[in-house]
């Protein structure tokens, strides 16, 4: 095979841009919430992979192929070193960590337990491949989600330089779209998180480290302060053990990083307790970065009214509906589906060949066409081909929830 030219160099890196520009990776609430600790790299790696990964319906795992060259250019680096940090970081090691050494602690929605998990089962970097098979526990939290869910941007994500920042990303946004689907009122929210809870959450403190920790966490009320001296007696904190530390480090970092750079910003502030004033929890003001709200008032200036029809032109554009629709639908269900689409024929039409050329199962058809509609629900290409792109669609909330909204104004 001959070197490449400047031309196929040049669309390649094209690619890649637009790759990064227009891709978001989904992640299970749950999974986003899990406390764990993993590397920068690992993080990223786990991204990107997302993003990237097909679904084996035999054994129900996802795996992700990803060639060397393009995690270069996806991470923006040079030099050969960058090989040998993906290797160090899939080959286990005593000294420190490897992807197959990442084990989170969540709690399981369906069985209301307390579940420990290893993320990745197999890696590997042959010929300059990344391949990674997922946990097929894992698989409900990365694959054809429905609900309770985030959908975060993959060129934000991987620009983070710190893996506090990263997680707090994850994190933070993560709250403040639930928080945004549940009041539908515009920010700024507020979370306040137990100062050791939040440094399981960052991978501060490991919670694997020990056995008394594992323990701890696998009650339904965890006693945070047990945790933190067990963590102390091994050190688990590090150089972040004290308040100072961890302000300087992790949380001012991240802070600086996440409102420079991606769409959200947040301000936060100790909270303190007993004698001595010990800060005993983290209070988080989240809002949308006041950078991305500019561009959305600039862009809303040019954003039409809805549009106002008459009875009879409704009756036209349900005639419409019903011939697009091969679903029983209600007169009220067919208006709030019009409704979401601003009666505009082609949006629906849209929406439902993206229906039709899925194979999962949806329960609430109405609300899965208003979700499509508002949320410009695309044909995948490559990843998750069995489920649907939106562009930037935040579902913390189910299809249920949306329909009602429509519905409840007729």
């Amino acid at each position: 095979m001959g070197r490449k030219s400047k031309k196929q160099i040049e669309e390649e890196t094209t690619a890649i841009e637009s790759f990064l520009s227009n891709q978001h990776y989904k992640k299970a609430n749950t999974l986003i919430n899990s406390k764990g600790r993993s590397t920068l790299l690992v993080q990223k790696l786990f991204a990107v992979s997302i993003a990237k990964a097909e679904l084996n319906h035999d054994d129900n795992t996802l795996e992700a192929n990803i060639y060397g060259t393009d995690l270069k250019k996806i991470f923006g680096v040079k030099g050969g070193s960058f090989y040998e940090h993906i290797k160090a970081a899939i080959e286990p090691a005593k000294s420190k960590p490897s992807i197959l050494d990442w084990r989170i602690i969540y709690s399981n929605d369906d069985t209301k337990e307390i579940e420990a998990i290893n993320v990745i089962t197999d890696a590997s970097f042959k010929n300059g491949v990344l391949n990674v098979r997922y946990n097929s526990k894992i698989t409900p939290f990365l694959a054809n989600l429905q609900n309770n869910y985030t959908v975060l941007s993959l060129a934000e994500a991987v620009q983070l330089n710190s893996v506090y920042s990263f997680r707090l990303y994850e994190i933070l946004k993560a709250e403040m779209d639930k928080q945004r689907a549940i009041t539908k009122k515009e920010g700024p929210y507020y979370i306040q998180y137990h100062l050791t809870d939040l440094k399981l959450r960052l991978g501060i403190i490991d919670s694997q480290a020990d056995p008394a920790i594992i323990s701890a966490l696998k009650k339904g009320n965890p006693d945070y302060d047990a945790i933190e001296r067990q963590a102390d007696k091994l050190d688990g904190a590090g150089k972040l053990k004290t308040f100072g530390n961890f302000k300087k480090f992790a949380l001012d970092k991240a802070q600086k990083e996440l409102n420079e750079t991606t769409s959200i910003w947040f301000d936060y502030e100790p909270v303190k307790a007993g004698r001595g004033g010990r800060v005993v929890s983290i209070r988080f003001k989240i809002d949308v970065n006041p950078r991305v709200k500019s561009n959305n008032n600039i862009c809303n200036q040019y954003t039409p009214k809805e549009k106002e029809v008459s009875p009879v032109e409704e009756l036209e554009y349900m005639d419409q509906v019903q011939d697009i629709i091969d679903e029983k639908v209600k007169v009220s269900e067919i208006r709030s589906i019009l409704k979401a689409a601003d009666y505009d024929i082609e949006r629906i039409k849209n929406a439902y060949e993206v229906y039709t050329s899925q194979s999962s199962h949806v329960d609430n058809f109405v609300g899965w066409m208003i979700s499509a509609i508002k949320n410009n629900y695309t044909k995948p290409s490559g990843s998750f081909s069995k489920a649907v792109e939106g562009e930037y669609v935040q579902s913390s909330f189910s299809y249920n929830d949306m329909e009602s909204v429509l519905l409840d104004n007729f």
